[in-house]
């Protein structure tokens, strides 16, 4: 477990209403959060913080996709063995195959989760 055994979690995600609710809702289940704005944050962050899970965001501002993120995290050796949870308001059916190809533990469409669902299937991941 985490230092303090707290659970840590990284939140990749642009819009910062957002990353206040997810910060909100992590921290009430007494999680350690994290948050990054876009790609080359979040994997920085990744690879120093060592989180036990990290929420990904696809649209992203910069040269990097969650995509891209997905790809290079679980071709890190630091991180590959970090459960991605990719939550996005893209619901093609492509995007979500690509996402649990390219390794994604999971997939939620933004508008049909609510935070106490996304924290619920994160505890759920981690047991």
């Amino acid at each position: 477990m985490a230092t303090n055994d707290k659970t840590k979690i990284l939140i990749v995600e642009d819009d910062d209403f957002l990353s206040n609710i997810y910060t909100t809702v992590f921290k009430k289940e007494d999680f350690l959060v994290f948050l990054a704005k876009n790609g080359d944050e979040g994997l920085s962050l990744a690879v120093d913080e060592k989180p036990d899970v990290i929420l990904l965001d696809i649209l992203l501002p910069g040269d990097k996709n969650g995509l891209d993120v997905l790809t290079e995290l679980k071709d890190g050796k630091a991180t590959k063995a970090i459960p991605v949870m990719i939550m996005s308001n893209l619901d093609d059916d492509a995007t979500i195959s690509e996402g649990m190809a390219l390794g994604a533990s999971g997939y939620f469409t933004k508008s049909q989760f609510n935070p106490d669902d996304v924290v619920r299937n994160v505890m759920t991941l981690l047991k």
